[in-house]
């Protein structure tokens, strides 16, 4: 676009914030950073504006990459101006922000990031979030390459495929499971480079898989008397804490899987009967559980006294901040149980502390108790009893008790 239909079309861009429903804190950012930026344009004489000029602006006036950033406040500035481009060139934005492949991937390699987007990622039977990956993942590993001097992606050789993943270790400081995942999307994406002779090595060559056993997964798990400090430490009088509490009952004493969580709707709650019933994101299997009093009551007092008014009137959980939707990734999940263990000063040192850890931590309470595997099977909706006896492979004593059948709970 030049820079006057950038000028032209900022009252459209406000108007559309507004009827997302942003908080004039958001909106008064949006209008400071675009308005800035506008200067900047006319001050230097800028008559077309892209990406480039939109990351030049950055560096010059905040002295930062916007492929780099390296805090929350950095990205809170960046974004204004790209989802003011994104609504200006697609007529729609996302709401958590990232940087697409449209902004993202180097010109040199846009005809075949082009090509695997349209001839694989979106052929496939994946939702969303997984093709949102997966071209996250592509985009991050071309930029590295040309940032390289790696200009064409036929001269790409196997070392340099080493030489990202020891990148991402070193100087990305990504997780284990993040680089782990990172991997399996590259040796997808070489694997069909490779096909169609693109390159000359397969990404199963240039990325082994070694396997790991399941059971020998160190699943971390917390005492009941730190999941009840987690818990006691949510003041339920502050309004936005509600649905923090709400979520964290959810976890803590049905187990409920973050996917699931996200995407409960109020048809999938029986508050006469007491149950709750619901197909599973992950194995698409429908699975029913009581609606006990500590669940039942912090639901309804969230729905009631926390929950934000949202368009989207089938789901219960709702965003803190505007537009007011659904969550559409569990990112959210995971920092409402991290940032509560923080509150309740619970040490997880060398451990997992996400909402699979309050998962587990159920298990490991349950099969303690003496609960049967078959029951606990079944309360945690897995499809197969060895799945199980993954989470309570630790503890070896019960493990062998309860290998005896007694009746399935419930019945």
């Amino acid at each position: 676009m030049n820079t006057q239909d950038f000028i032209n079309f900022i009252p459209s861009f406000m108007d559309k914030l507004s009827k997302d429903g942003m908080s004039k804190v958001v909106i008064d950012n949006n209008k400071w950073i675009i308005n800035h930026f506008k200067n900047y344009c006319l001050e230097n004489k800028i008559e077309n504006i892209d990406i480039a000029t939109i990351k030049e602006f950055y560096l010059r006036q905040y002295n930062f990459d916007i492929y780099e950033t390296k805090c929350q406040l950095q990205f809170s500035i960046r974004k204004p101006l790209l989802i003011f481009l994104e609504y200006y060139n697609y007529g729609s934005y996302l709401k958590s922000h990232q940087l697409s492949d449209r902004l993202a991937v180097p010109l040199n390699y846009t005809k075949v990031f082009t090509s695997y987007q349209e001839d694989f990622v979106n052929k496939r039977n994946n939702c969303k979030k997984v093709k949102d990956r997966k071209i996250w993942v592509i985009c991050n590993f071309f930029i590295y390459l040309n940032n390289n001097s790696i200009k064409d992606i036929k001269n790409l050789e196997i070392s340099n495929v080493s030489e990202y993943v020891i990148f991402l270790k070193e100087q990305k400081h990504y997780s284990k499971s993040t680089i782990n995942t990172q991997k399996s999307v590259l040796r997808e994406a070489l694997n069909w480079l490779y096909k169609n002779k693109i390159i000359k090595f397969s990404g199963t060559h240039a990325i082994p898989f070694i396997g790991n056993n399941p059971r020998e997964r160190m699943l971390s798990s917390y005492t009941n008397e730190e999941v009840s400090a987690i818990l006691n430490n949510i003041d339920t009088n502050i309004k936005y804490n509600k649905g923090i509490y709400s979520i964290l009952t959810l976890l803590a004493y049905l187990g409920l899987r973050a996917g699931d969580i996200i995407n409960l709707k109020f048809e999938n709650i029986d508050f006469i009967n007491n149950k709750i019933t619901y197909i599973q994101h992950k194995t698409k299997q429908q699975l029913t559980l009581p609606l006990i009093d500590e669940v039942k009551y912090p639901l309804i007092d969230y729905i009631k006294n926390g929950r934000p008014d949202s368009e989207e009137k089938e789901y219960i959980f709702i965003t803190r901040n505007g537009p007011y939707t659904k969550f559409h990734s569990t990112s959210p999940i995971y920092r409402i149980v991290t940032n509560s263990m923080n509150q309740a000063n619970i040490n997880y040192e060398n451990k997992h502390h996400g909402p699979y850890a309050l998962r587990h931590s159920l298990a490991t309470s349950m099969i303690q108790e003496n609960v049967p595997i078959s029951s606990l099977s079944q309360i945690l909706g897995h499809g197969n009893i060895k799945t199980t006896e993954i989470y309570i492979s630790k503890d070896t004593t019960h493990l062998r008790e309860l290998t005896l059948e007694v009746p399935e709970y419930g019945k």
